[in-house]
């Protein structure tokens, strides 16, 4: 693999020869260089990861290395930065309230807050945002239906409430993520008035994919989610309605560090042709066939390009 230095190094040796203009044109194609794509560790993220990996490979020249499931937020951003990897898949909700610079105010509307960090992600972080998808995977509470029976929690300000009014003998479940991200538990419990007593709660990390059975099961009352999961109709799950609107927007694109972009110009059209096609019923059903019904996340998604006409 050429990486950017030695690529500037090898055009500014063969200047005198004259093939300088082929080399750099030959990058703009994206021939003869690799681009590493990276995910974090769940379905839906695989899925994006996947489908980024499948369109370059079909729509470019370039060697595409897998570097799907490298771990949260925090390091997929660092190693896009870093240009360790070129690519992955980030929600504009995530990229507004958590990573640098993180904003406190929530934007609602999912077109301006997309045109709020694609205006300014260029200058502030060297990175590119890509076209969104239109499917709004954000967060959401969870509740066994028999403790929503039970005590009468429909809302999260209902939940706040009975949290307040000294019910905290139940368990509530999480990953460790969404336990300290500020559009998460913590911000989540100060903008609903009861951060002063949520350390009082039973609170559990366990994996994001885990939750829902847990819940389900019973074993615990409320837990963390996501609203494209599968696994909330699976298991009979009662989604505590938002009625403060906490919850950011949740649409993902295609984050591309930019000196990548810059040295392999194709990558631009081949990633922001997947996104228009994701409507959140398209990416629930995708979710279920690997979540559920245990089919490959690369196949699936290599699938649905072929269906979308993307490849």
């Amino acid at each position: 693999m050429l990486d950017q230095l030695s690529r500037r190094d090898m055009i500014k040796s063969v200047a005198s020869t004259g093939v300088a203009g082929v080399l750099a044109g030959c990058a703009g194609m994206g021939g003869g260089g690799s681009v590493k794509v990276s995910s974090k560790q769940f379905t839906e993220q695989e899925l994006l990861g996947y489908m980024a990996l499948e369109s370059l490979k079909a729509n470019t020249d370039l060697t595409v290395k897998d570097e799907i499931g490298l771990g949260g937020t925090t390091t997929n951003f660092k190693a896009l930065k870093e240009g360790q990897v070129d690519v992955y898949w980030e929600y504009t909700g995530t990229a507004w309230s958590t990573l640098p610079p993180s904003h406190d105010k929530v934007i609602t509307d999912p077109k301006k807050l997309y045109n709020k960090l694609d205006e300014n992600w260029d200058d502030q972080q060297g990175l590119e945002y890509l076209k969104r998808a239109p499917f709004n995977n954000t967060y959401v509470l969870t509740a066994n239906p028999d403790w929503v029976k039970k005590t009468g929690v429909e809302t999260i300000s209902d939940l706040a409430k009975y949290i307040n009014d000294g019910n905290t003998d139940f368990t509530v479940v999480m990953n460790a993520e969404f336990q300290s991200r500020q559009d998460g538990w913590p911000g989540l419990a100060k903008h609903y008035g009861f951060a002063g007593v949520r350390k009082k709660l039973n609170v559990k990390n366990i994996g994001s994919g885990l939750t829902y059975q847990v819940v389900g099961e019973g074993e615990a009352a409320v837990g963390m989610g996501f609203n494209t999961n599968p696994k909330i109709p699976k298991f009979n799950l009662k989604v505590l309605k938002d009625d403060q609107g906490f919850f950011p927007v949740y649409n993902p694109a295609p984050i591309v560090n930019q000196k990548a972009l810059d040295n392999h110009p194709a990558m631009k059209s081949a990633l922001n042709k997947i996104g228009p096609n994701l409507t959140t019923d398209k990416i629930r059903k995708l979710n279920q066939k690997v979540s559920l019904e245990g089919k490959d996340a690369n196949k699936v998604a290599k699938q649905f390009l072929k269906d979308a006409g993307v490849i």
